[in-house]
């Protein structure tokens, strides 16, 4: 019991520190890239916030496992430098006995990334999936600027827009003006209001004019108007978030449908989880190390062979997505290669510590 106590205040406290380091700079990239996004209008400012905590909190939750590596890997560093391990082994404790101490801090952090990963993490995801679909349906999306003329020309044609004025944070457009040229000839559409939205199922953003009258005016040099309630026209004028579904379902929903991408997800997510463990188990053979060596001399390579196996990971995913890998082969070849070179570099290790 004091010998679990005291590495589990050991790797707790380093652990904290990891964290809190890593929280720093996940937030800093994401503050510094979606600052950038508001900049070019691609983010409104008013949702600069909730879109930073939603994408800083999905990073962190994956990059637990990294922090427990590099946590631990410190820990047992300094235990090694200061012969605190060789003394724990002469007195007969053996790597049993360590790895069970290890796992009374390992194992509730496992249990809480598994919540963190099967709810939080979808949840945060849907969050951020429901900003970017706000910021698509929103004038500054499709170019749309308040009481100034706007010309795009797309594959549909030549629009000129005017909206006289745009209700703030929203996205319902006043007295709302549009000139399309395109081979059919030309329509000019005039609407009291418009709101730009995106449909369920084909994805595409749509501009809904409310109140209005349409002039048509086709090559055939004929012309007619029609006065309308509500009409619809397709307004793909920037190009809009390029938004995943998979990693916003519930882990329910994955599994209950199985296609392809859903599959490929719900690997995805069982990975992060495994690979908590996995790095517990890689984290004390790797960190042995002789007093003359430094206490940092492993943590790059324990980083290099993190980043090699989350590459694995991030391929096998991919082919996953493309259906070129069996369902039941899964990432599952992936942890056993890790737990393979983990069991050579344990037996290998304390042999040699021995």
């Amino acid at each position: 019991m004091i010998l679990n106590r005291y590495l589990f205040k050991e790797i707790s406290n380093s652990f904290l520190g990891t964290l809190l380091i890593l929280t720093v700079v996940i937030v800093g990239n994401s503050f510094v890239r979606l600052l950038s996004d508001a900049s070019i209008g691609k983010l409104p400012a008013d949702l600069l916030g909730q879109s930073l905590f939603y994408v800083s909190t999905v990073n962190l939750i994956r990059l637990i496992p990294v922090a427990l590596l590099i946590s631990m890997m410190l820990a047992f560093s300094r235990l090694y430098r200061d012969s605190e391990i060789v003394s724990m082994q002469a007195a007969g404790v053996s790597p049993y006995s360590l790895y069970k101490a290890i796992f009374t801090f390992v194992a509730p952090l496992s249990l809480l990334l598994l919540v963190l990963v099967l709810f939080v993490s979808p949840w945060a995801s849907g969050q951020y999936t429901s900003i970017q679909r706000q910021v698509d349906e929103r004038p500054e999306a499709a170019g749309i600027p308040p009481g100034t003329f706007k010309v795009t020309t797309t594959a549909n044609g030549e629009f000129t827009l005017l909206a006289e004025d745009i209700e703030k944070n929203e996205s319902t457009m006043h007295r709302f003006f549009a000139h399309i040229r395109n081979k059919n000839g030309e329509s000019i559409i005039w609407g009291k209001t418009a709101a730009l939205f995106i449909d369920s199922i084909s994805g595409e953003r749509i501009l809904e004019i409310r109140n209005g009258a349409r002039y048509e005016f086709p090559t055939d040099g004929t012309s007619r108007i029609t006065h309308f309630v509500e009409h619809g026209i397709n307004m793909p004028l920037k190009e809009s978030h390029q938004i995943s579904k998979a990693n916003t379902l519930k882990t329910s929903e994955l599994i209950q449908n199985p296609t392809v991408k859903n599959i490929a997800e719900l690997h995805w997510r069982i990975a992060v989880i495994l690979s908590a463990p996995l790095m517990a188990l890689l984290a004390l053979p790797l960190s042995y190390t002789n007093p003359r060596q430094g206490r940092y001399s492993k943590i790059a390579i324990g980083i290099l062979i993190y980043a090699v196996y989350a590459n694995f990971l991030l391929s096998g995913k991919s082919l996953l997505d493309n259906g070129r890998i069996n369902a039941w082969i899964g990432l599952w070849w992936v942890h056993i290669l890790l737990g393979i070179f983990i069991i050579w570099l344990i037996r290998r290790t304390f042999g040699r510590a021995k």
